[in-house]
Parts: C-alpha cells; sequence; structure tokens
C-alpha cells in the first residue's frame, strides 16, 4: 500500500487541524503512523480509516500539550440549487467572518443550475472569491452543519444537522439589492457562527491558515 493511498487522509488532517498546528507536525505524525501501520497490516482495506483516527487523536492531544486548541474546525455546507452563486457567497462569508475558523463548502449543482453575475459581482467586490471550495473537495466527515439557502430545498444532503434560512430569489435583481442580499446573508452567517460558539472574526483581526 503506497503513500498515494493516504493522500486523502493527509487532506482532511490540514483541514481539521491545520489552524493548530503546523503541517510539519501533522506530517510527522501521520507518517509515524502509517509506517507503523503498513508494517504490521495484513489485511488493508481499512488501514486509511485506522490511520485517520489514530492520526487525529495524537494531532489534537498535541495541540491540547502545546497550549493550541486542539478543537477541530466546523464543517458548514451552503445548499443552493437555484443559484449556485448564493451559496459561494455565503460559505465566502462563513470563511471570512470566521478568520478561516470553519470549513465552508459549497454543494455540487447540476451543471444547469445557473450562476448569478450580479452575485458574483458582489462576490468580487467583498474580496470573496476563491473563499468557498467545492464539496467536491470533501473531508471523510459529514458536514457538522448543512444551510439551506431556501425554504423549499430538500433536505436530502447527509450532515448531523441542518437549517433552512428564507432568502430572496435573485430574480429580477439590481445590483443594489443583490448588495442588500449580501448584507443580510452576512448578518445571518454572523449569527449562525455565534449559536456555533464562534465569535465572529473583528475586522482588523488576523484570519487563521486556511
Amino acid at each position: 500500500m503506497n503513500n498515494t493511498s493516504f493522500a486523502p487522509v493527509r487532506r482532511d488532517l490540514y483541514a481539521r487541524f491545520g489552524h493548530a498546528c503546523d503541517v510539519r507536525v501533522i506530517d510527522s505524525i501521520l507518517d509515524e503512523i502509517i509506517a507503523r501501520h503498513v508494517s504490521t497490516a495484513k489485511v488493508t482495506d481499512f488501514l486509511p480509516v485506522l490511520v485517520a483516527r489514530e492520526a487525529a487523536e495524537q494531532i489534537e492531544d498535541h495541540a491540547w500539550t502545546h497550549g493550541d486548541v486542539g478543537t477541530p474546525r466546523k464543517k458548514i455546507l451552503f445548499v443552493s440549487r437555484s443559484t449556485a452563486s448564493v451559496a459561494v457567497l455565503a460559505a465566502g462569508l462563513a470563511r471570512s467572518l470566521s478568520g478561516n475558523g470553519v470549513l465552508a463548502s459549497v454543494a455540487a449543482t447540476h451543471p444547469e443550475n445557473r450562476d448569478d453575475n450580479l452575485i458574483e459581482w458582489v462576490i468580487s467586490e467583498r474580496g470573496l472569491a476563491g473563499a468557498a471550495v467545492s464539496a467536491h473537495d470533501r473531508t471523510l466527515d459529514a458536514p457538522d452543519l448543512v444551510v439551506y439557502l431556501g425554504m423549499d430545498e430538500d433536505a436530502d444532503l447527509p450532515g448531523r444537522r441542518y437549517v433552512h434560512w428564507d432568502v430572496a430569489t435573485t430574480d429580477g435583481m439590481d445590483l443594489t439589492t443583490a448588495r442588500q442580499l449580501a448584507s443580510e446573508l452576512e448578518a445571518a452567517v454572523g449569527r449562525l457562527l455565534e449559536d456555533l460558539d464562534i465569535r465572529p472574526l473583528a475586522h482588523d483581526a488576523e484570519p487563521l491558515a486556511a
């Protein structure tokens, strides 16, 4: 079993603990565990899962021992099947307001589901372009929270819990209204972070490494 088999585990650990541990520490712990398990395992089918679990425990212990925050970042998945750009905006706001203290991703949508040029303009205007990642880059665990951006969205995606937000349709919006929607989403995301015991980042604070 080669190291490429553990690449998803490594990415997941970077995402979960990169804010609390240097990546060299994560690599060192993970590589030692991989080497030990590979040298003794007779059946390798579930080896990545076992390695991931043990590595997470050791990294968390290291973070606490060295005085860093050892709690993994919360994972939030934003879903807007009618207008994908709204989900990108919400996820970007979540990462920005939390200083990368949460892992905010966007659910993949069908190709026929449209983007919205005005919302994309506002995303760029607020400096949020590239702030959200697709759920195609998902980590090993289900999200802690799925946020459906629309009361009619089907709650059909895996997650520990979910909420529906009553978000206005972007049909017929002008730029002023799109900016207002962004401000309303920003307020909603701020309240959500507080509900998750995550203090929204002050404007002059330094964000964590992504």
